[in-house]
């Protein structure tokens, strides 16, 4: 280890860091010359688009780069603790190791590959406590179970045995910040933490990461696109594009008295509450009736089918042509099992689903077959991944054409060739790059060659569910703008299920509130944003991480937990 007298009061000092990718075109430049300080219990807000540079400079603190990341001269990365100037890029062995997840940690983006799948996680994390902390096995894990509380996992004990495989994808992520919590790090560094948790959650995963700074004087590198976070929980904030600091500063300054261009186009692509529409005159009529809608799935143990979960209960509801409908809720709360139902892709135990206003009668429900090619001429589904939705061994023209091909509903190559160009130039895709392949294509870009292939066949109804939720904040308002752009022109209707209120606010025409698979409210986007009835929808309304003045920010608790 390279250790200097101690030099400055800062905790983490990045100078001059630069790193290039070797790629089959040669290196190309990925951080350029970039600076950095946190101070001990600074929240330091990281922000920018993807391919801005944010991740790699996080995963270099750690000395976790991948194999074609070059770090060029002379770069420094410096952590100043225990009276010590460590010089990071220079660390070996056990030195790294104390380093990396004992006085730096990390929340990864991706849960699914930053555990172990065949080690149990309750494993994994007393073991790390034990090696960074000194607990011994029944301590570790009293806290463990205790932190898994904490982050809002339900039945903390049972689950803290589970492996990564069996947890939801949100769990997953509570799981991974529960862990990166648990070795007390000096520096926390948290990679888009929250982008997967319900509002409710996120906000209590936030609170939790502040108690733990005023407890340990902890400080953070907080990576998201959400800027309505970061103003609620950064003391200061640094903004890249392309590799480079454009700005930074103060959380006032930067994101009330932005300076750079790139902010601003960043905030002004914000979803906001203020200026919400007025409810429609008068409700159109239904599109699609559910009516007494359960959906059950059987649960298992020791790979022995034991009772049926209730995913949706009973629910009975219209949906308005024409109109964009929000289907709001937290992780379990029935949403995403609803909206396959629409599509005949979700166990209907009882109950049916009927489209009106068809050209030929399309009803199902319990007992009843599904005509699933009328189906599919009728309702269409945007998946939330678009990259793992779309076959990297077809060209964008294939992919689109696709379901025209499958359901024989063109005649010749030259018929569904325009076909194809016309539904790619509503979708704002540039012709010439039907010939690309998806992977050469960005996220928003892949999102909207998603929603081509769901409009080619004409449907009148289409779900989005979590269409937006892994893009940043300036291509999600693209995409947003095209689905309202869609629901103009062609007179869709779509039911977008989402837990980011803000953007079903400032899309929807039409809000349901789902929760413990029950339909427990419904309106207008006025009335139940502004207006809310029930008690549960208030909570998911006053949780919303809103960018609307200074004085919003997280306060420091006075009453702390010491959950050591």
């Amino acid at each position: 280890m390279i250790i200097n007298k101690k030099s400055s009061v800062n905790l983490l000092e990045i100078r001059d860091l630069s790193i290039d990718f070797n790629t089959d075109e040669g290196l190309v430049r990925g951080v350029d010359n970039l600076d950095l300080n946190i101070r001990p219990g600074e929240v330091m807000g990281l922000v920018g688009e993807s391919g801005s540079g944010k991740s790699i400079t996080a995963k270099s603190i750690m000395r976790l780069a991948p194999g074609n990341a070059i770090i060029q001269h002379p770069s420094q990365i410096t952590l100043n603790y225990q009276d010590q100037a460590v010089n990071v890029l220079k660390l070996r062995g056990r030195d790294l190791r104390l380093v990396r997840g004992g006085a730096v940690s990390m929340i990864f983006q991706e849960p699914m590959a930053s555990f172990a799948p065949a080690i149990r996680i309750s494993d994994q994390i007393i073991q790390t406590m034990q090696i960074h902390l000194g607990y011994d096995k029944k301590q570790a894990r009293r806290i463990g179970i205790e932190l898994f509380e904490r982050v809002g996992i339900v039945e903390p004990e049972k689950r803290f045995d589970q492996y990564v495989f069996e947890l939801s994808g949100g769990m997953r992520q509570r799981a991974m910040i529960a862990m990166a919590l648990s070795t007390k790090p000096k520096l926390l560094i948290a990679d888009e933490p929250t982008t997967a948790l319900d509002v409710t959650i996120q906000a209590q995963v936030l609170d939790l990461m502040m108690e733990l700074r005023e407890q340990m004087g902890m400080a953070m590198l907080f990576i998201t696109h959400d800027l309505g976070v970061v103003s609620k929980i950064a003391d200061n904030v640094t903004v890249m594009q392309r590799g480079k600091v454009v700005e930074s500063g103060t959380v006032d300054q930067v994101l009330f008295q932005p300076e750079h261009k790139y902010t601003k186009r960043l905030l002004d692509a914000l979803p906001n509450l203020d200026n919400l529409p007025e409810a429609p005159a008068h409700t159109p009529a239904p599109l699609l009736s559910i009516k007494d809608l359960s959906i059950s799935y059987p649960m298992s143990s020791n790979g022995r089918k034991t009772e049926l979960f209730k995913a949706v209960n009973n629910i009975t509801l219209d949906l308005p042509e024409g109109q964009i409908i929000g289907l709001v809720g937290e992780s379990g709360s029935g949403k995403t099992s609803l909206g396959k139902a629409m599509l005949g892709a979700a166990p209907i135990s009882s109950g049916t689903v009927e489209y009106h206003h068809t050209e030929k009668k399309v009803k199902f429900g319990a007992g009843q077959p599904i005509k699933r090619k009328r189906l599919a001429r009728t309702a269409q589904l945007v998946f939330q991944d678009p990259y793992s939705s779309l076959n990297p061994r077809m060209t964008v023209r294939d992919i689109i054409a696709e379901p025209l091909e499958a359901m024989k509903l063109t005649k010749t190559r030259e018929e569904t060739d325009q076909r194809v160009i016309d539904v790619a130039r509503r979708c704002h895709i540039e012709v010439e790059h039907l010939r690309r392949f998806p992977h050469a294509f960005s996220g928003g870009q892949r999102q909207r060659i998603s929603i081509a292939r769901a409009l080619v066949c004409n449907p009148k109804f289409i779900v989005a569910d979590e269409s937006v939720a892994a893009l940043d904040v300036s291509i999600q308002a693209e995409i947003l703008k095209l689905l309202k752009e869609l629901k103009e022109e062609l007179g869709l209707t779509i039911l977008f299920i989402s837990h980011d209120l803000s953007v079903i606010a400032n899309l929807c025409d039409w809000v349901c509130v789902m929760r413990h698979g029950e339909l427990v409210e419904q309106g207008s986007v006025r009335q139940i944003f502004l207006d809310p009835q029930q008690a549960y929808t208030q909570k998911l309304i006053s949780s919303i991480p809103l960018l609307n003045s200074p004085e919003g920010r997280l306060q420091r608790s006075p009453d702390l937990l010491d959950i050591a």
